[in-house]
């Protein structure tokens, strides 16, 4: 393994909160090198650049008092030179033979001291017509220029020193180092703190997720004050949270009611069967009549297993609709047709059945139509009436299916669609013991078919709900 893949591993080792703080460190420590590079050439071409302009500019200003010369050799001054130079700037004349005939600083170094110490690479910013010394702790700018009269040569040198610029960096280099190291250790230090701050809800989360469990889930993340991400987050978390507990509890109540309706009717057939088996089958009329009970129970029991494999078809997303256009009003006239042929107890009136066509599923929408007339048979007392409208309403086909019966308390007409919600009354007729699936299964339907339900019921007077189902277009 090789060591960038060991370090990657390493890296990888470290929690989010080494990982933020690392990177926050990292970017602050590539900003301070950008910046002092920066800064170092900035300040290092700002030292260089004058001395070679002081240079070229006592360069030309020399040029011209030789031009001058050649007119009158003769008259020719030494002094001419030095007021040529700029302040600062050392002029040395050569000859030939390396004798130094001109010289406006003796005590300067000689040219054979600054030849020791020439530096072979000098500075890639430095301009390279010049040559740069270091002569103990003097950093020394030179340049050369060559002078021909009468056939001889001499060589013009001129130096200028940039060691008090050189020390001030030198310090200003030091200055920055430690503010450097200052900062990168701040820059750790403040990335733990903001690391560590930016991951509380996040730990918060973490130790709430491994405290839930099933049987426990009051639990829930405290927001916090910054409007942000992780507060967004929180809320969503909690809002699940809130969303999985209420589907638990639900499920638990399920759980509880299909396990409270099935353990009748299998308490009344157990009941039975040991009646048939403790007195015999000598009497023939108790017999079948028992053997009745059984049937009836057992259809019971197999109306609410289907009605419970339905919504859990439901709430898995597997219950499958075939839809396609239909004609309303023959399921409407079909249905009341056969209602009327089984129901003798009762008044069953088609008052309206107006034409219109509709999309959905042919099985549901009967089935959806038959749950809201048992109830109204069940609710309604021998004798009472129900009555079936449907009636073109705009791009809506409104089905209004009424009786005369018991009515709804105004407290209860918001659960009638719960599931196992059931009316206890004791105008009840015997047979109205339903499990208290019909109506969720039927709100399932008409959700499914956008249809909307409304309610409106009086005690005592009956029940009407209307449904207004979208006409196919």
């Amino acid at each position: 393994m090789s060591t960038i893949d060991k370090v990657k591993r390493k890296i990888n080792g470290f929690g989010i909160s080494t990982k933020i703080t690392l990177a926050y460190a990292a970017c602050f420590i590539l900003l301070l090198v950008v910046i002092n590079a920066v800064m170092w050439l900035g300040v290092m071409s700002s030292l260089y650049s004058p001395a070679e302009k002081t240079i070229r500019y006592s360069m030309e200003r020399i040029r011209l008092v030789l031009d001058a010369l050649e007119t009158n050799y003769v008259m020719f001054n030494p002094n001419a030179f030095r007021g040529a130079l700029v302040t600062g700037v050392v002029l040395r004349v050569v000859d030939d033979n390396g004798e130094v005939f001109i010289d406006t600083d003796e005590n300067y170094p000689s040219i054979e001291m600054f030849d020791k110490g020439r530096i072979k690479n000098p500075p890639f910013f430095a301009d390279d017509e010049f040559q740069i010394a270091r002569i103990g702790s003097a950093w020394i700018y030179r340049a050369a220029m060559d002078y021909t009269h009468d056939g001889e040569t001499v060589t013009l040198y001129f130096f200028r020193t940039i060691t008090s610029e050189l020390t001030l960096f030198s310090n200003l280099e030091r200055l920055l180092f430690a503010l450097d190291v200052l900062g990168i250790i701040g820059a750790l230090v403040v990335g733990r703190m903001v690391s560590r701050r930016v991951l509380t809800p996040i730990k918060t989360m973490n130790e709430l997720a491994r405290e839930i469990a099933f049987e426990k889930m009051e639990g829930r993340i405290p927001p916090g004050d910054a409007d942000d991400e992780l507060n967004e987050l929180a809320k969503t978390l909690n809002a699940m949270l809130d969303r999985l507990q209420g589907g638990i509890n639900k499920q638990k109540q399920f759980v509880s009611d299909a396990s409270h309706e099935l353990r009748t009717p299998a308490a009344v057939i157990k009941g039975y069967i040991e009646f048939i088996e403790t007195y015999g089958t000598t009497d023939e009329a108790l017999l079948k009549e028992n053997l009745k009970v059984i049937g009836s129970e057992a259809q019971n029991m197999q109306a609410l297993l289907e009605n419970l494999l339905f919504l859990s078809r439901t709430d898995q997303h597997r219950q499958k609709l075939n839809k396609k256009v239909l004609d309303l009003d023959d399921i409407v006239g079909d249905v009341m047709s056969k209602m009327k042929t089984v129901i003798k107890t009762h008044t069953v009136e088609l008052l309206k059945n107006d034409p219109a066509k509709i999309f959905g599923d042919d099985t549901t929408i009967r089935q959806m139509m038959r749950i809201f007339l048992d109830n109204a048979v069940k609710y309604t007392p021998e004798g009472g009436k129900i009555s079936v409208s449907s009636a073109r309403d705009g791009d809506k086909i409104l089905l209004a299916i009424s009786d005369s019966g018991i009515g709804i308390a105004p407290e209860n007409q918001k659960k009638i669609f719960d599931r196992f919600f059931r009316i206890d009354s004791e105008d009840l007729v015997s047979e109205a013991n339903g499990s208290g699936l019909g109506l969720s299964i039927a709100k399932w339907i008409a959700d499914s078919h956008a249809i909307t339900i409304s309610v409106a019921s009086e005690l005592g007077k009956g029940t009407t709900f209307t449904l207004a189902i979208p006409v196919a277009t």
